[in-house]
Order: structure tokens, then sequence, then C-alpha cells
């Protein structure tokens, strides 16, 4: 019998009857296993398995159920498929059906052979009704699902395994996942085991800084900038513990034994902590990416006015958590093209403040030594964030600074000099121009350099050592034009020691830091000699200025710019900072380069600087003269008034303040008493006021003499500033009342009259240091850097020279005092230091210090005395709160 010649319904049937049986033949199979599962489930539920160490517990589960896995695969490999007999039988068995009718229905009527066709088609039609009713009977035949359980004994062994299974479940709880878990994965512990220790921290990025965020096993979700580092420590952990979430983490195994965890937070993620199939830690964490800087030009760049050298490059920058680094690339236009040519890109840093959030400013570039300068160039402003977030500003065109030259023979050199560097020409090509151009009725001393170094560029001198000569030598016949041989060798003596310190420094940044005492040594010497050329190479410009008429005192070499930035070099080249130390010495050369510049006007303008500096210096001695003598009229004033008072005053102030009363405590400490009455006049000795005639003479002639200088003072200082000083007016009226006490022998009038004018005076000192500091910034021209001769200046941290402290009106004290009467400040005469606080034992008290703090005594004494009416201790209590309140 064949399943296809049935009908399509019972087709169905036999279909769904053979994989019932398929089914059942598995499990016979698979029973044993399921069997297996369900007992190493119980006892992975009692600890049993996870108890055994990990290679033990792998090697028993693998030989059982690899064993029973393996035998129940061979034993269905080789069982045979349910045949058609065991079908139909399933089917008749499920459906209650006997004598087999389901064979009926491929079954034919047997005919005799005899039998006519009628006989034959009348037993068609018989068997077809037989057959059509076989078929109605059969619609209603309904299969059984698979039976997995045959005998009773089976269904009671499944039966006490689920009831096991059940009861060990409800013992374990919560933790039946996790026993299940380490029972079957070796390597895994379940709730018995206690957990390793955690300790969790995440570290802010340097951008970002702040305290570290310590982490708990669950936390609510995290918000942390990007680049924030996760650490991790695990202790007590015979394993490496696992974090998910993250792709690159690095693992430490500390010598204590502890386990050390690291990642850094880029994106969003979330983090998860496990040890041995147990999550020990969960965090969400948000990552808030930093934003890019924002840098944009704030004007035009370029150089200001046409003999301006220098290129200044105004730029903007904003970033919430600072700019760490700003540079400027420029890609020059190289005629005859109109396109800027990325390959030759110039990159100059920008000076900024570490951690910079906001700042807009024109900083100036020295970029005209450039083969390209004065071309066009296409520039744009980079800035990176202190996250290592970059971004560039749009593009500018401009024109790069350079110097003018009007030297035939120097424009000649810079043209081979842009040609070779931009690659339209080769050495060889530059080799041949220069024959040419040697070719010519030069000087020797021009001609000579030429020729060597032609010799030199056909024995394979480099492309870059060619454009540094040529550049010397332009530099040198344009020198050489302008300003006479003599200042030219000079200046090109500079630039020959300049560059032999430059390499020098190129030298040191191949070397560890900091550099032998040898090398310091020798850069010291260089740097001395680099000084002391660019002094020579000043004093003949001043000769050269004196011959011209300009008769000008040679400035001392102390105050020169280069001098401070000498001493920069040496210090940023032994901390291993050999690009600020470059900038520095670059710097250097900043004014001898000015000074090149320097025309007949500029120096015009220096003598006339000198000569107003001069005077100003002449003013503050004058006034420092004046305060002086003031000083006197009133050290005379108050010595005439202390032998005019009688002698029981003058005890009285002796007296011990015990025995005083407090309105005498008072008015020995200048505090008026609560009664609001003032002390009394002490009546003077009419003798004593007699014998002080002359003197008091003496004085008023002088008082009148210091009047007539303060009206000189004031005009002249007004003509040298253009400013008025009312204080040094103030002064002068104030003088006549100081002459009119003289002359009434009003002498304590006077020391108040007197003390009234130095203070004025005081003032008028300051004024006069501020209008004078002001005038000489306003009239500082080319050549302003160079100071007087007679002054110290004294320069900024950017290496610019500044004005002395003398000339500064915050430079605190008077550098015109001579030296032999400036005595430092917290030492004796032998130059040793002196401890002046209190509790020193060198210390030498104030007379009229230690009477003050007797009475002070005195007064908290009797404030804390019970027995005085409350109303003067409530008096004395609001007296002595502001002495505790200091206190």
């Amino acid at each position: 019998m064949k399943a296809q010649l049935l009908p399509p319904q019972f087709a169905r049937l036999k279909r769904k009857a053979a994989r019932r049986l398929q089914v059942e033949r598995v499990w016979h199979y698979l029973r044993w296993l399921v069997l297996l599962i369900g007992l190493w489930g119980c006892a992975a539920c009692l600890h049993l398995p996870q108890s055994l160490p990990d290679y033990l517990h792998f090697v028993l589960e693998l030989a059982l159920f690899g064993s029973v896995i393996g035998w129940a695969s061979y034993a269905l490999y080789h069982s045979p498929p349910p045949s058609l007999e065991d079908i139909d039988q399933r089917i008749a068995r499920d459906g209650g059906l006997n004598f087999r009718p389901l064979e009926a229905l491929t079954d034919r009527p047997a005919l005799i052979k005899t039998a006519s066709q009628e006989q034959k088609h009348q037993a068609g039609q018989l068997w077809a009704l037989h057959h059509q009713q076989l078929l109605d009977s059969l619609k209603t035949l309904r299969l059984r699902p698979p039976r997995f359980f045959h005998h009773w004994a089976e269904r009671l062994t499944a039966l006490c395994l689920l009831i096991g299974l059940i009861s060990l479940a409800s013992v374990a709880g919560p933790h039946l996942g996790l026993r299940l878990k380490a029972g079957f994965l070796p390597g895994h512990d379940d709730d018995s085991v206690p957990l390793p220790t955690l300790q969790g921290w995440v570290n802010l990025p340097h951008y970002a800084p702040g305290a570290p965020l310590f982490l708990t096993p669950h936390m609510p979700p995290l918000t942390l900038p990007e680049g924030a580092v996760v650490h991790i420590l695990v202790g007590g952990a015979t394993t490496r513990p696992s974090l998910r979430g993250q792709k690159h983490i690095h693992y430490n195994h500390l010598p204590t034994g502890e386990w050390q965890i690291e990642t850094a937070l880029i994106k969003s993620h979330t983090l998860t902590l496990s040890y041995r199939g147990r999550v020990m830690g969960h965090w969400s964490v948000q990552i808030s990416h930093d934003t890019p800087p924002d840098i944009r030009w704030d004007g035009k760049a370029g150089p200001k006015t046409s003999d301006d050298w220098h290129t200044h490059i105004p730029w903007s920058v904003a970033q919430p958590h600072g700019v760490t680094a700003l540079e400027v690339r420029l890609y020059p236009i190289i005629p005859p093209s109109h396109t800027p040519n990325k390959a030759h890109e110039i990159r100059s840093p920008l000076p900024l403040k570490p951690h910079t959030r906001k700042a807009h400013e024109t900083t100036s570039l020295d970029l005209s030594d450039n083969p390209f300068a004065g071309l066009k160039v296409v520039g744009r402003l980079c800035a990176t964030s202190s996250s290592n977030k970059q971004a560039c500003s749009p593009p500018q065109t401009f024109r790069l600074g350079h110097r003018p030259f009007h030297n035939p023979v120097s424009r000649a050199l810079l043209a081979l000099r842009l040609r070779l560097a931009s690659g339209q020409d080769d050495p060889t090509q530059t080799a041949h121009a220069l024959g040419l151009l040697t070719s010519l009725s030069l000087p020797s001393d021009v001609a000579l350099p030429l020729i060597w170094l032609r010799q030199r560029i056909i024995a394979g001198l480099p492309s870059e050592h060619i454009n540094e000569q040529l550049w010397f030598n332009a530099l040198y016949e344009e020198d050489r034009e302008q300003t006479g041989e003599v200042i030219a060798a000079s200046m090109l003596h500079v630039r020959a020691l300049q560059n032999a310190v430059r390499l020098h420094l190129l030298a040191l940044a191949q070397q560890p830091s900091p550099p032998p005492p040898h090398e310091q040594d020798a850069l010291h010497d260089e740097l001395n000699r680099l000084k002391e050329a660019l002094g020579q190479h000043l004093a003949f410009i001043f000769q050269k200025a004196n011959r011209n008429g300009l008769v000008m005192p040679m400035p001392d070499g102390k105050g020169m710019p280069w001098v401070r930035l000498a001493e920069h070099v040496q210090a940023e080249a032994l901390a291993g900072h050999i690009p600020q130390a470059l900038e520095h010495l670059k710097a250097m050369l900043e004014p001898a380069e000015q000074m090149r510049q320097a025309t007949l006007p500029d120096m015009q303008a220096l003598a006339a600087s000198m000569q107003a500096q001069a005077e100003a210096r002449n003013q503050r001695m004058a006034l420092r003269e004046l305060i002086r003598q003031e000083t006197e009229l009133l050290n005379h004033a108050q010595k005439r008034l202390a032998a005019e008072q009688p002698t029981s005053s003058v005890m009285e102030s002796h007296k011990d303040v015990s025995q005083m009363s407090t309105a005498e405590l008072l008015s020995q400490l200048g505090m008026a008493s609560h009664e609001g009455t003032g002390p009394a006049t002490t009546p003077l000795d009419p003798t004593a006021l007699l014998s002080h005639a002359e003197g008091r003479q003496q004085d008023h002639a002088t008082q009148y003499a210091l009047r007539h200088l303060t009206h000189i003072l004031n005009k002249r200082g007004e003509a040298l500033t253009k400013k008025k000083m009312p204080n040094l007016v103030k002064a002068e009226a104030d003088m006549g009342p100081v002459l009119h006490n003289l002359a009434n022998r009003e002498d304590e009038v006077s020391v108040r009259t007197i003390q009234t004018v130095l203070e004025d005076l005081s003032q008028a000192r300051h004024d006069m240091k501020k209008n004078q500091a002001a005038a000489q910034q306003t009239s500082k021209g080319h050549l302003g850097f160079i100071p007087p001769p007679s002054a110290s200046s004294t320069e900024d941290p950017n290496g610019s020279a500044g004005v002395s402290p003398e000339d500064d009106p915050n430079g605190g004290q008077d550098n015109d005092e001579p030296e032999d009467e400036k005595q430092p400040k917290n030492q004796d005469p032998l130059g040793r230091k002196m401890d002046d606080s209190s509790d020193s034992d060198a210390h030498i008290p104030d007379h009229d210090t230690n009477r003050a703090h007797d009475i002070e005594r005195e007064l908290q004494r009797r404030a804390s005395d019970r027995t005085r009416p409350q109303s003067e201790l409530d008096y004395l209590n609001r007296l002595l709160a502001p002495l505790r309140q200091s206190h």
C-alpha cells in the first residue's frame, strides 16, 4: 500500500501518525538525558556540583552528559524509522478500528477473467459504493497525542523528579537561576560563595576637573563628560573579573592580589561587572560630548602699514573647558598661480594662556625671514581644546609682512630664494644664477660670500641651508647700503651669533633634559657673546647719531631687552622647553632689527625722550628734597614744642596707667571720652617761646623758599607732562598757614599744618610719577625700548622694554635716592636679616607701641572688674570691641 494512492485527507493523517511515532521514538532514547538533567538540577539546588573544583566539575559533567548524549545519538542514528504497518496500526489503535479497514481503501475487487464487460461494470459500481461508505465512516477519525510514559514506573519516576525539583526550587527561592547556572556551567559561583570586595570610582577628565565620583553596585544613571576614566578594584578574586560594555578595557593584576580595571568612557554604554557568572555592578552611563572650539577671525589679518614687516593675526576663540593650543596655517599663493599651494604650508603657533576659555587678541608674527614673505596667503586658524577637540576657522586671504629691500642685489637674492623654495628652480639653476650675479662689478665684501656660496651649492649644500645663506647675504647687502659697512658687519656678526645659539638649542633638543653642565656653560658663554655683540651694535648706532649732530649719552646695557631675554633662553633650555627658548632667542634680535630700520627722525625722537626722562628725574629729585626739607621743619617744630611744654605734662605722659582715670587713658590713646570733651590745651612756657625765636625765624625763611620752589616745580611739571597736579597746588596753598603760625609763634598749630603739607606733597609725589609714566608711554617712538642712561630699567614678561621702577607709578620706592642711603628692609646695618616679630629676641619694641599696649591692657582689666558701675563697664566694652575684633 502507498500513501500517495489514498485521498489527501488520509495522506495527511498518515503523516501526522508518522511524526508522532518519530517523537515517541526520539523520546524513548532522550528520556535518560532528561532524567540526568533533572537529577543534576536537583544536585545543583543542593550546591553539590558547584562545590567541586572547577576542573573536577567540568570532567564529571562532561563524562556523564557526554556518554548519555553519545549513546542516545548512536541509538537514534541506527534505529529504523516507523514502517507503514506501524503507522496503520497507530491510526487503527488511536481510532478504535477493527479488521484493518484502512487496507480496504487501496484494495481492488477480484473479478473472474471470463466475466463480461457488463459484469465487470456492475462489480466496479458495487466496489465504489463500498469504498464510499468506508470513507464516510472514517471522516471522524482522530489521532491521540504522543505517549511519553507507557508504564506506571515511568510515570512514578517522572512525578517524583518533578516533586523534587519543585521542592528544591522553593527552598532556593530567588537564587534558583543562579544555582542552576553555577551547577551546569563550571567556573561559576552561586549564592553560597561570598562576592569579592568592590571599590569603584570615576575620575573626571582634566578639562572638566572635579572630585572623583564613587560607584556603588547599583546606582541611578550617570551623566559624565567625555573622556572620564572608570577605575575598579576587585579584591579577594581568584580569577579575573569581566567588565562588559566597553571595547578598550585594561586589566591589571596587582601584587596585592587585587584586580585593577580601567577604561575610558567615550560613548554612552551600560557597564556590567561580573565575576564567575555573578553580577557585581551595573551602571548606565550617559556621555556628554565636549564641543569643539569656536575659532574665528577677529578682523583683517596682515601688516598694518606698508613698512611693517610683522604679520598681525586677529583671532577670537571660545570653548567651555578651555583651549590648549592655537596656531595659524598659511598656504602661499605663488605666482603665476592663483590658488593656494598646500605643499608649502606654513604653521606658526600663537601664544595662548593655558586653558583659556574665551579670548580675543591680535598676535604679531615676524614671518619676514620666510621665503614666501610678501606674497598673498590663504590662512586658517586652528584651535585644540583641552579634550583634544580640533576646529578651524573659515579661510582668509591676506598678504604676509615683509622687510622692505631697496638694494638691487638684495632683491635679486630674494627672488632666487623664492624660486628655490617654491620648486621652480633646483640648486643647479640657483648656482648658475649666482654665477651670473657675481660676474657683475660688486664690492669684494659682497662678491666673495656669493662666490663661496656658489661653490658650496655645487658641492651639494642642502636647499634649506641655501635659503638661509641667501637671506643673510641679502640682509647684509641691504644694511651695507642703508647704514654703512661697519654697522652692516656688526649686524651680520649678531646674526651669526644668533644662528650659532639656535643650532646649539636644536642640538640640546635631541638630548635628555636637563643638559649636562658643560653644555649649560657653553650656552651661557654664547649668550654672553650675543649680548656683547648687541651692545656693540647699539654703540655703533649711537656713534653714527653723534656724527649726525645728535649728542646722546650711551644707555646702560643692563636695561636693554636682550639682557632679560637671554636669561629666559637659558632658563627655558635648562627646563627642556626648546621651542620657547627659540622664541625668546628670536625676540632678542627684534630690538636690533628695529635699530637697523631706525631713521633720523627716530633718533631725534629718542634724544627728545632721553631729555624728557632726565628732566622728569630732576623733578622727582627736587620733590624728594622738598619733602625732606619739609620733614626737617616738622622735626624742628616738634622739638620746640616739646621744650616749651611744662615738665609736669611730660611726666604725666609717663605716669603709671593703673593710676590714670578712664578719660586720661582715652586721651593717651588719642580717643575722645564718652562725654565728648577733648583734651585741654596745656599752657606753654613763655621763656622757652622767646628762646626759640631765632630758630623759628630761620624755619620761616626756609618755608618761604620751599613755597617758591613748590610753585616752580608745579609749573615745570605741568609743562613736561601737560597735566596739572592739584595736590602740589594744594601744598603750596597750605604752606601759607605754616608761615602765619611760625610768625605768630604757634608751634602747636604749626605741627598740624606742616603735617598737612607733607600729606599734600606725598600725594603730589604719586601724581607726578603717574603723569610722567603716562607721558613717557605716549612719547615712545620706534626706539622706545632703549632705557635712559642712568636708569635701571626693567621689562615686562613678554620681553619688551618697560619703565624703570622710579618711572612706574606703582613702583613703590623712589629710586632717585642715593645708593649709599638705601638700606634693604628687614636688614640690620651689617646686612643680616632681622626678625621684626614681637616674639623675637632681637626685636626692639617701640616705646609708643608699648605704651599703647599697656593702656589697652589696663582698659581690659578694668572692663573685667565687676565691682565697677555697670554704665562704666558698658562703655569700656564698647570701646574695646573694635580692638578685640582686630585681634
